[in-house]
């Protein structure tokens, strides 16, 4: 079952990295079809994201909501170790490594 569409090759291995991470399989399908833009409709050469088990799609979509509202958190998080500022999208302190 496709997940999501219109990603750049990166973008696409990042999400399936992030949904592994979460348990969920999937893979990338078009990774190199770019070249073929123009021949074909660019929706149909454009990188996708496959999840290995249909079973998994509820759980995925709320995985990757969860990422892509942490992407667009704003303002500054302390670290409770070592105090200092960090951006609120950051998951550890870049100064100590501690979890955020």
């Amino acid at each position: 079952m496709i997940l999501l569409v219109r990603l750049d090759r990166t973008q696409a291995y990042l999400l399936k990295d992030v949904l592994a991470v979460n348990g969920i399989k999937a893979h990338v399908f078009n990774e190199n079809m770019s070249s073929i833009v123009g021949d074909v409709p660019p929706e149909v050469a454009w990188p996708q994201v496959w999840l290995d088990d249909d079973a998994d799609r509820e759980r995925a979509v709320a995985v990757l909501r969860d990422y892509h509202a942490a992407r667009n958190r704003q303002g500054v998080l302390f670290c409770g170790a070592c105090r200092e500022e960090n951006p609120a999208t950051f998951e550890l302190c870049w100064n100590c490594g501690t979890a955020l």
